[in-house]
């Protein structure tokens, strides 16, 4: 079941930066800060509302599909793999506040953590993530600016204007 859902989490996330042939992209909503919104019809039906914001060469996503399912992504940087175990965590908080064990993935371009609803809360909260893959040293911060908690909510709002 989770190596479907990183699966299909593994399209939403090569989708958000390819046309697909499969997928109906839409707008949803005038973009603020760097941020855009786009609401995709996928294949089975399932509508996937994301936030991308694109800063420099940075190119960011928060996320979140009418069937639940809550991811982040970030440019892979050659990164490859399946990444069971990635921690996630809030900047500045003591080992274990606001820390969340996730499965991630990677395909060479895009990589996307799969995260519980409540962590994005925090998150988009504080403005920024850091991610530390498992058995190594690969780490990094993601700083999602002043107004991710806006772009959080217009997330939720595009799932519930989707029926979910």
């Amino acid at each position: 079941m989770k190596t479907g859902i990183l699966a299909a989490l593994a399209v939403a996330a090569t989708l958000a930066t390819t046309a697909g042939a499969q997928a109906q992209v839409k707008p949803y909503g005038a973009g603020f800060d760097g941020w855009n919104f786009t609401a995709t019809t996928e294949k089975s039906g399932i509508v996937n509302c994301r936030a991308t914001r694109k800063v420099g060469n940075r190119d960011d996503i928060i996320a979140r599909r009418t069937d639940g399912h809550v991811y982040m992504s970030v440019k892979a940087e050659g990164r490859k793999g399946d990444f069971k175990g990635t921690i996630v965590n809030v900047p500045g908080k003591p080992r274990g506040m606001l820390e969340w064990t996730v499965p991630g993935g990677a395909d060479g371009a895009r990589m996307w953590f799969t995260m519980p609803f409540v962590a994005i809360d925090h998150i988009v909260a504080a403005g920024a993530y850091q991610f530390s893959l498992p058995d190594s040293e690969d780490v990094g911060t993601v700083n999602l600016g002043k107004r991710a908690k806006e772009a959080w909510a217009r997330v939720n709002q595009c799932v519930q204007a989707n029926g979910g």
